[in-house]
């Protein structure tokens, strides 16, 4: 083939590339949609995700969400960016059509309820609810007197503490921002439960406070588990998660952008502090969540592994306690063959004893023979 020809052949193969309706492209990134509510101008913080995550499309909603919106998306992120808005009942029909269709992650950002943010848990809340999901955003403030930014409100949420089944969603993340978080719970059979007590099914717990970590009370309505001064870790972000549909609930304590300061590259907005001074590595948890939120089938096998581990483990110790059984058994049998061993040495002995006087009374009486012979024939000798 000339290269007249191959030139030829590669002018028609860009032609056939530019005809409408004819694509050639590569697959299609994977959807990440934000629904930042209120949003009016440029976040930062987000902004560069965008920029430094761009193997994703992204879609930023600032007013109301919509099927459109969600069309082929896998991650959906709601941060209430004005806390007076809400998600409104027509939204969450369209979130629950989503989560309908399965292999989907729901991010929805929680706060404290310091000042005018208290209504950002409510919404939280609502939204959790409306969805059928067990977690909860707690009606309170979780500070931490040791892991923080400079001052209590200014948690560094630690991975420490991670449930094991789900510690490759921390990997690579000591500790994280969250600006004034809420602390997570559950709701469980009418009942609210504390999550660094109990342990929820299908719930697991990602970050956490330090032991210096302590509940704070701003505006009612009060927490539902704790209260103010109450001291311990406590949960800033988990998960929930729908086996049956592949679904991810992510509930978080703080927002991964916006409200003051996101947990994404704080320190674009104060590089000293969080970069220099206290560096924490939020960015790395955001990539981490997006990368299983947008591989959901490779997220439910991971999550299988330890208990496949474990399942594993349990056979090997049967398997074992099988092998230490058969080696009692064998050890017995060797005693019995040793008994068996010292009786047939015994009887061996005894035989030989038997044999040997069996020999000496066979020559006794061959002895005694001889002379009864000898005298038998003396005698007839002498009468002839």
């Amino acid at each position: 083939m000339n290269i007249r020809r191959i030139l030829t052949l590669i002018v028609i193969f860009m032609a056939l590339l530019a005809l409408p309706g004819i694509s050639y492209a590569q697959a299609e990134k994977p959807k990440i949609v934000v629904l930042m509510k209120g949003l009016m101008g440029v976040d930062y913080q987000l902004l560069n995700a965008t920029r430094d995550l761009s193997q994703y499309e992204w879609v930023i909603v600032t007013e109301t969400l919509t099927s459109s919106d969600l069309e082929g998306a896998s991650v959906l992120i709601i941060v209430m960016v004005d806390s007076s808005m809400t998600v409104e009942d027509d939204e969450i029909t369209v979130i629950k059509n989503w989560l309908a269709k399965g292999n989907k992650m729901l991010w929805v950002s929680g706060d404290s309820d310091y000042g005018n943010d208290y209504p950002r848990q409510l919404t939280a809340n609502k939204v959790l609810e409306a969805i059928g999901s067990k977690l909860r955003v707690d009606l309170a403030e979780a500070v931490d007197t040791k892991s923080n930014g400079g001052k209590p409100y200014r948690v560094l949420a630690l991975s420490d503490n991670c449930d094991e089944e789900v510690k490759f969603l921390v990997a690579g993340v000591h500790r994280a921002l969250f600006h004034g978080p809420g602390a997570i719970i559950a709701y469980v059979n009418g009942e609210y439960v504390k999550l660094n007590e109990k342990k929820v099914e299908n719930v697991y717990r990602l970050m956490w406070t330090s032991d210096g970590g302590m509940i704070s009370e701003f505006n009612p309505p009060t927490s539902k588990v704790y209260v103010a001064g109450e001291e311990g870790r406590f949960v800033i972000l988990a998960i929930e998660v729908d086996p049956a549909k592949k679904n991810i609930i992510v509930v978080s304590g703080d927002a991964p952008f916006d409200h003051y300061t996101g947990t994404y590259k704080p320190e674009l907005k104060r590089y000293t502090r969080y970069a220099i001074e206290y560096p924490q590595q939020g960015a790395i948890l955001f990539s981490n969540l997006m990368y299983w939120g947008t591989h959901t089938d490779e997220f439910f096998k991971m999550l299988e592994y330890p208990k496949e581990v474990s399942r594993l483990k349990e056979e090997v110790s049967t398997l074992e306690g099988q092998v230490s059984s058969l080696k009692g058994q064998v050890s017995s049998l060797q005693g019995e063959v040793s008994t068996l061993q010292s009786k047939v040495k015994s009887l061996e002995g005894e035989l030989g004893a038997a044999r040997a006087m069996q020999t000496t009374y066979l020559a006794g009486g061959l002895i005694i023979g001889l002379i009864i012979g000898f005298a038998v024939a003396f005698f007839l000798f002498k009468k002839k």
